[in-house]
């Protein structure tokens, strides 16, 4: 039996149960009679609908929220569905009632997948102006939606004026609402997770969110008393409502914990856990609709009460998340189509509500802006989070049906709504995407940011990072080598230990205090561990006061984890990023690449073969009288220039035996064409000698290379002889000594020498530091 609702009144259908299946096409069954037939075929025509106008809108970035529902409201009355003979065939009395049914399914499951990700220790780490930021964000635009709703009722005339006026209060303040989800996943989408305007829109949306669920029980408890008189009946419900979320935190949470137990760590989670866990999520919700609540503070809940610790997360959203996005988001967008019809709207109503709408946004955007700019949030910052506060998503058209399903407000408000949120969701994602892509162009430097260039009197600034902890060791001995008291600098490192964020967590930066006890053993975790190594190294050089540390960590998705490298480097004016990989892997890789691309100053990758000694269980005397052989090969341009003045940089250090190897072609001359470079080869070259003079631990061959293959057999001789190998990453095209390389490489960061050195092929067990100069900066910067 479907019940149809019209005009006020209730019509009853009564249909025979053919099943779900077909017999099959060819046996003279029509498919589109069966329910399973006929779903799989509206899902198939949403999704590839919704890819049609992916494609469309690609020029704007990914704006899926847009699509999808845009894919909804094609098959709707909108357009498809001005057609008699296919809402017939595709949307008769019983395909809507199984779309309407799986819809709420559908929102809960994507509801609960999406609130999983949510970390509430991002409230606290938001700080003072999070709190404050999140209390204005969800009081100035409820009360100017109010104060909007109470003045247009009473003083215009015309179809929104005969709309009651708790219809269109309803509509203004539900407007107001902001979700963490839709942040969350724009972000996502935008690539934004660990910028700084992301990390302040987060935790101030959480914030407000937090404040939004209180107010929310409350006003249900309020309603409830004034409706029934404060009689004792009103005191039930609402204990069993607190009793509902203290009992879902007391009873699942250690279910969960019991799950992670039973699960063996680096394994997926079970398909038995699984169903647990949908059999939690299908119970809390029920019971929330049996208690009073809407059916998604039951969904809302449970996620907040998952662990955001593997295997939980990650297995809840590969193995759900998937199947919500895929096949329960075509049905839940059906279900919204279905009641958008752009044929209802009428012209002056559009106008008004859209005006009224935009006035929110502009309190969304405010109520952010101008307490950031009170605590000195820089004004590019604070409006990109004005604006990621007011985009809209699948949350705030879930909040609309549910005001339609109450009759609450119009079909004809809800279409503007959901219209109304798609074109301010893809305006202001695309105002986000801009602004911030002009904020990262912030990156590009106005002076010289190279070992090369840095100014004698101040400290050497160099940003360490790295992603496994077997490579801390060589990266604390090549900054050792580089610390030795100069009478021209001193060093100031920055430690970035970088940690991949899943997408069921929110990005941290996290800045590690000084630890009074300096032993490495006393705590196994890894974080402390690295910072208490790299306080160490300082500790080491208090002596002289020419070594100063900074450690941090860098919780994010690797696809986005160079943009805490960059943004740390341009803050902290790094002269050098040295960026240490074990055996090359593609999370690895990619964070070369990236970084190389968009670093403000010079880059460095070091790829450590264990033969660099470990410095921090050496003693002073042991340290003095050791060897380190260095080669730095000098072919021509930037990159050999910058790795030569490193090298340099190494010779204040007496264990270090430098040779530079310098090439040539025939005729005793660079293989550079570049006049200009050439003439600064010249002056390195020169500089070099003249620093070096006294030197006797360092040296400098030219050496006669002809073709590809004199450099390997160059190589192979004298390779072994070195601890660590230092080389330029790129180099003119024009060289004859590196042709046909690049034909042969697997680890194109490193360049074509870097590549040859860890190759196979050499099987030579020195380390290599591979260097790439600062190239990229403004015209502004080379006057000065």
């Amino acid at each position: 039996m479907n019940i149809n609702v019209r005009n006020g009144t209730r019509e009853f259908f009564c249909e025979p149960w053919l099943g779900s299946s077909s017999a099959g096409l060819f046996r003279g069954d029509d498919p589109l009679k069966y329910s399973t037939p006929l779903l799989l075929l509206l899902i198939s025509l949403v999704s590839s609908l919704s890819s049609f106008f992916q494609v469309l809108l690609l020029p704007l970035g990914n704006v899926d929220f847009v699509t999808q529902i845009l894919a909804g409201i094609f098959l709707g009355p909108s357009a498809l569905g001005q057609n008699i003979d296919l809402v017939r065939r595709f949307f008769n009395t019983r395909s809507v009632f199984i779309i309407e049914s799986l819809e709420a399914i559908a929102f809960m499951f994507i509801s609960y997948i999406s609130t999983a990700q949510v970390d509430m220790g991002v409230i606290k780490r938001g700080g003072k102006l999070a709190i404050i930021n999140g209390l204005s964000l969800f009081l100035f635009p409820y009360v100017v939606g109010s104060i909007a709703g109470s003045v247009i009722s009473s003083n215009i005339r015309g179809s929104v004026a005969q709309t009651k006026h708790k219809q269109l209060h309803d509509v203004l303040t539900n407007e107001s609402a902001v979700f963490f989800q839709v942040a969350y996943s724009v972000l996502s989408n935008l690539k934004m997770l660990n910028s700084e305007p992301g990390r302040l829109a987060l935790s101030s949306i959480m914030v407000s969110n937090c404040f939004g669920w209180g107010f929310f029980l409350v006003l249900i408890t309020f309603n409830s008393f004034l409706r029934h008189k404060y009689s004792k009946i009103t005191y039930v419900p609402t204990f069993t409502k607190v009793l509902l979320i203290v009992g879902t935190v007391v009873v699942c949470r250690p279910i969960f914990k019991w799950i992670e137990r039973r699960t063996p760590q680096g394994k997926k989670l079970k398909g038995s856990h699984l169903c647990i866990i949908c059999i939690m999520l299908c119970t809390t919700t029920f019971l929330c609709e049996t208690v009073g609540f809407p059916y998604l503070v039951g969904s809302v809940v449970l996620g907040l009460v998952t662990p955001k610790t593997p295997p939980l997360a990650t297995g809840l959203t590969d193995k759900i998340g998937c199947f919500c996005w895929a096949v329960l988001m075509p049905i839940y967008v059906l279900g919204i189509g279905n009641n958008v019809d752009f044929f209802s709207f009428k012209r002056r109503d559009v106008i008004i509500l859209e005006g009224l709408f935009f006035t929110i946004s502009a309190a969304k955007f405010a109520s952010i802006v101008l307490p950031s700019l009170y605590f000195k949030v820089p004004l590019s910052e604070a409006v990109i989070v004005g604006f990621i506060v007011s985009i809209q998503g699948i949350y705030d058209v879930q909040l609309f049906k549910q005001l339609l399903n109450y009759k609450n407000i119009s079909q004809e408000a809800f279409g503007i709504m959901v219209v109304s949120a798609m074109v301010h969701s893809t305006i202001f994602t695309a105002i986000v995407k801009n602004l911030y892509g002009w904020m990262q162009r912030k990156h590009i430097t106005h002076r010289r940011q190279t070992v090369e260039h840095y100014e004698p009197n101040k400290p050497i600034k160099m940003l360490a990072c790295y992603y496994h902890l077997e490579t801390v060791p060589s990266v604390l001995t090549v900054l050792e080598l580089s610390s030795c008291p100069s009478t021209d600098s001193s060093l100031s490192v920055v430690s970035v230990n970088l940690e991949e964020l899943h997408h069921h967590h929110v990005p941290l930066l996290i800045q590690h205090q000084s630890h009074h006890n300096d032993d490495p053993s006393a705590s196994s975790n890894r974080r402390d561990q690295i910072s208490k190594a790299f306080k160490i190294f300082e500790n080491g050089h208090s002596s002289h006061k020419n070594v100063s540390v900074e450690c941090f960590t860098a919780v994010a998705p690797s696809e986005t984890m160079h943009e805490d490298v960059c943004a740390l480097a341009f803050d902290k004016e790094t002269d050098l990023i040295i960026i240490a990989i074990d055996g090359g892997t593609a999370a690895e890789r990619r964070l070369c690449r990236n970084v190389l691309s968009g670093s403000p100053c010079s880059v460095a990758i070091l790829f450590d073969q264990g033969r660099l000694p470990d410095f921090k269980n050496m003693g002073t005397t042991t340290m003095t009288m050791m060897r380190i052989n260095v080669c730095a090969i000098f072919l021509g341009g930037a990159d050999d220039r910058e790795a030569l003045a490193f090298a340099v940089r190494m010779t204040n250090n007496p264990c270090v035996h430098l040779n530079v190897l310098k090439l040539i072609d025939s005729e005793s001359a660079s293989q550079l064409n570049d006049v200009i470079e050439r003439r600064l080869d010249f002056k390195a070259i020169e500089k070099f000698r003249k620093d070096t003079f006294y030197n006797q631990n360092v040296s400098l061959r030219e050496v006669r290379i002809e073709e590809a293959s004199g450099l390997v057999s160059l190589l192979r001789e004298e390779g072994s002889s070195y601890d660590l190998m230092m080389v330029g990453i790129r180099h003119e095209a024009s060289f004859q000594v590196l042709q046909g390389l690049s034909v042969w490489s697997e680890n194109e960061e490193l360049g074509e020498i870097g590549d040859l050195l860890i190759s196979r092929d050499l099987n030579l067990a020195a380390s290599v530091l591979a260097v790439q100069q600062l190239s990229s900066v403004s015209e502004e910067g080379l006057m000065a």
